[in-house]
């Protein structure tokens, strides 16, 4: 996997052609399979990362063309008119542009949350009731899914979260696509710099302190806005948990056994596995558990 995934970053780089026809051709596809829209911004952000900022916007705006002009004469599936990737290619490559300069993942992360958390904010205040926002675009949404009703959302609680589930969804992609580019770097240029850059990841104490303050704030003001921000919270700092796990289990030497349960919950039970990571994670801004030398992180 490794051999292949070098290779085509390799096809990547090889030159301007080569990465807009990759990207395009990944972005026209993202139109009718979204996972596609993960791989197209990998591409620009990788040229991003390793040629600059104003290279991946360059880039950026070619992809774009061909993308709209399919979506215009080919249109998706309803709900999906806006493709999602224009969702997260402009977080991604704000978020290269910060990699790029300084080399840590930390405030790409902190950048991806806080327009995410402006997102929600502003969908609650423009439109006086995210709920029913939400529940309008599943109304014209569901027409193009066979058996799927708003009624099921209604039912199972998610149509009130979805404010906040989106923003996670769409953060939480825009990231893992950051560090999908970030590894194609690796592979190709400095081989064994992914993992110990991501296991140092971390947010700052102050963004941990704006984000209860936020959340206080919002109880107050608007109760349903809480959990919203809550839930792009726990996306940013379950990122950070996992850091945590990663870099303590390489510190101690355990092997990839060591953070394999985490990885198990988020794929069995995502919703314990993300919140438990957030928890590991927001408490490692205030105590920072990496900085334990091995030797006391064996003898605890």
């Amino acid at each position: 996997m490794r051999e292949v995934m070098r290779d085509f970053a390799g096809l990547i780089m090889r030159g301007t052609a080569f990465a807009f026809l990759i990207a395009s051709l990944l972005g026209v596809l993202s139109l009718y399979f979204l996972p596609a829209a993960s791989f197209s911004a990998a591409a620009i952000g990788l040229v991003g990362l390793r040629l600059g900022a104003a290279r991946g916007v360059l880039l950026a705006l070619a992809v774009a063309v061909p993308v709209a002009a399919c979506g215009y004469l080919f249109p998706p599936r309803p709900g999906l008119e806006l493709p999602l990737l224009a969702l997260i290619g402009p977080l991604v490559l704000g978020a290269a542009a910060l990699l790029h300069r300084d080399g840590r993942q930390g405030p790409p992360l902190l950048l991806i949350g806080a327009v995410c958390m402006a997102g929600v904010i502003a969908i609650e205040l423009i439109s006086g009731d995210a709920t029913a926002f939400w529940k309008s675009w599943l109304q014209h949404a569901v027409k193009g899914v066979k058996g799927a009703t708003v009624q099921g959302f209604e039912e199972n609680g998610t149509l009130v979260l979805m404010n906040g589930l989106i923003a996670f969804l769409v953060g939480a992609s825009a990231f893992l696509t950051l560090l999908l580019a970030r590894w194609w770097q690796s592979l190709l240029y400095n081989p064994d710099q992914f993992g110990p850059e991501f296991q140092r990841l971390r947010l700052p104490r102050t963004a941990l302190a704006v984000a209860v303050a936020l959340l206080v704030l919002a109880h107050f003001g608007r109760p349903a806005l809480q959990m919203h921000l809550l839930l792009v919270g726990i996306m940013m700092y379950a990122f950070q948990g996992l850091a945590v796990v990663h870099g303590v289990v390489a510190q101690r030497g355990i092997g990839w056994t060591g953070w394999l349960p985490p990885y198990l919950a988020l794929v069995f039970v995502p919703q314990f596995g993300a919140v438990g990571l957030a928890v590991l994670g927001a408490v490692d801004a205030l105590a920072n558990f990496r900085r334990l030398p091995a030797a006391e992180s064996r003898a605890a």
